[in-house]
């Protein structure tokens, strides 16, 4: 768990990296949203600059982890809310716009359960939205180091589609990332450093950005996955 903390702690300042995956769901991210496994909270300030919610509730089961997301976001904002919980242990199945998994379905050994376990607090209408690591022929010692227990495609959100949904938007993000990740899996396959993740976000995912149009999003180092409730 440490070396999750830590990792968290090297991803937290990614300011492009979050501007642009956030920005391309924001359409579909509206009312009252509830954000799974919210970590340190480094996605906060981007869902509030970026987003339109009536209401955001941050989920995070762990208490270390908890206890440092309250630390950080000491927010006045009255429309956000914390909960030292997992989705299992909410008693109040209060329903809502939008649930957000960000590079957090991943840490879940059973991804089916949870899936469906979200699908239950989700209004008519609403959306679960999953930003993900993408393909397991990627899968190196950092997702180990991490506590992955996969990396997914489109095939693998096709499976695990709850009856009742269907996949409104599924695409991959970081063409150019993917090919550092590929790096790192033939050559390296060890931790990025801290210098490393900030030369990615100042510089490759914004070229990331003009190159994933370019492609049509058929590849990319993260996938993001969209599914909508009857």
């Amino acid at each position: 768990m440490n070396k999750l903390h830590s990792q968290m702690e090297i991803f937290f300042n990614t300011p492009n990296w979050k501007n642009y995956w956030i920005k391309d769901i924001k359409q579909y991210s509206t009312g009252n949203i509830m954000e799974v496994g919210s970590g340190l909270g480094s996605n906060l300030f981007f869902f509030k600059k970026i987003l339109k919610f009536k209401k955001l509730t941050c989920l995070e089961p762990e208490k270390k982890l908890f206890k440092k997301l309250i630390e950080i976001n000491k927010s006045e904002n009255k429309n956000i809310f914390f909960i030292n919980k997992s989705l299992s242990k909410i008693k109040n199945k209060n329903k809502f716009d939008t649930i957000l998994y960000a590079d957090v379905l991943e840490h879940i050994k059973n991804d089916n359960k949870e899936v469906m376990l979200a699908k239950k607090f989700l209004k008519t209408g609403g959306r679960l939205i999953f930003l993900c690591p993408a393909h397991n022929f990627l899968f190196t010692q950092f997702d180990k180091n991490v506590g992955h227990y996969r990396r997914y495609n489109k095939k693998m959100f096709s499976n695990l589609l709850p009856d009742n949904m269907k996949i409104e938007k599924i695409y991959y993000l970081d063409s150019c990332g993917f090919f550092l990740s590929l790096l790192n899996k033939i050559i390296l396959n060890r931790n990025p450093k801290e210098h490393e993740i900030k030369t990615w976000d100042k510089y490759i995912v914004p070229i990331s950005t003009i190159f994933d149009k370019i492609t049509f999003n058929f590849f990319g180092k993260s996938i993001v996955c969209i599914y909508k409730n009857s």
